[in-house]
């Protein structure tokens, strides 16, 4: 259908405006004559119809679940705007009144923590107590998160092991890297070194029936010296931390031979695996502990400090 202009006059501002309509239209005034959509707003959506809009909306909106729970939040909200209801407390520990919820604290039920003292004053000394007792098993005590998850039986409570350490930050504790956690796991004895794939791999039984293993050549045959003059030996016996000066680092050293009777570490060595200025590093703190120290580099025994 053809369509051409018309000059109109807007209802709301009796401005005058041209519109391309068909005659049909034009004549059944179908369409609503309006200069802008500004004006068409104005007139539609009057203080009067939005209210009556509004009314209906609440209506049908107030028998559902989520405005029951609309008004169930901000009735906490309310109740919980402060921790232990004051302004004061809640500026002094900002760490515990972040989490508001009840949710987060029921995490510290396994270290004892009585939620039943939420938004009360004693809460304070709880959390702190908790806190304390984390405090001493991560950083003194130096458990893993996994250790501590299954020391105080956590399964209910953290999804797994890996949410403490998001709580020790929570609770600005010293992270570990993952270079320490691993210098821990080998202090703590938790890595079986026998498997080690880029070992040469080997049992040996002592002369007084002991499993030993033993991870090259140059050990057996200094095994088998001990072995021949009947003398008491164990075999990596340790995990000693000490500082390496060259990479600046902590790290963990395991002794190769330790012979009980003269308090004597022995590290095995050959002239391609030593590492001088590391293994100065070593004999440092295993004298700082007490220990004698001796270096048998290629069958030999050798002073490390004239090398």
């Amino acid at each position: 259908m053809n369509k051409k202009e018309y000059k109109l006059i807007c209802k709301k501002c009796n401005k005058e405006y041209t519109l391309l309509l068909t005659e049909k239209q034009f004549n059944n005034d179908t369409y609503s004559h309006y200069c802008s959509l500004k004006c068409r707003n104005t007139h539609t959506h009057t203080p009067e119809s939005k209210r009556k809009i509004s009314e209906s909306l609440k209506k049908t909106y107030k028998n559902s679940n989520k405005y029951i729970e609309k008004i169930n939040k901000e009735k906490y909200k309310l109740e919980h705007t402060y921790f232990c209801g004051s302004k004061e407390l809640n500026e002094k520990y900002p760490e515990i009144s972040k989490h508001q919820s009840p949710k987060y604290f029921n995490k510290f039920i396994p270290f004892g923590l009585d939620i039943t003292t939420l938004y009360t004053e004693k809460f304070i000394d709880e959390y702190n107590k908790v806190k304390k007792l984390l405090y001493k098993e991560y950083v003194e005590n130096e458990l893993s998160p996994a250790d501590i998850y299954k020391k105080y039986n956590c399964k209910t409570y953290f999804n797994n092991s890996e949410t403490l350490l998001h709580v020790f930050k929570s609770m600005n504790f010293p992270i570990r890297s993952y270079k320490n956690a691993v210098i821990n796991a080998w202090l703590q004895n938790k890595f079986d070194v026998a498997k080690a794939p880029q070992y040469k791999q080997q049992w040996h039984t002592t002369w007084n029936n002991k499993e030993v293993y033993l991870h090259s050549s140059y050990e057996l045959d200094y095994a088998k010296e001990l072995d021949k003059e009947k003398i008491d030996y164990n075999v990596e016996e340790f995990r000693i931390k000490y500082f390496d000066t060259q990479i600046q680092e902590y790290r963990c050293a395991i002794p190769d031979f330790y012979i009980p009777d003269k308090n004597l570490i022995v590290e095995i060595k050959s002239k391609w695996t030593l590492d001088i200025q590391n293994m100065k590093d070593k004999f440092k703190e295993y004298k700082k502990l007490g220990y004698n120290c001796k270096l048998i580099l290629d069958h030999n025994e050798v002073d490390l400090y004239t090398l």
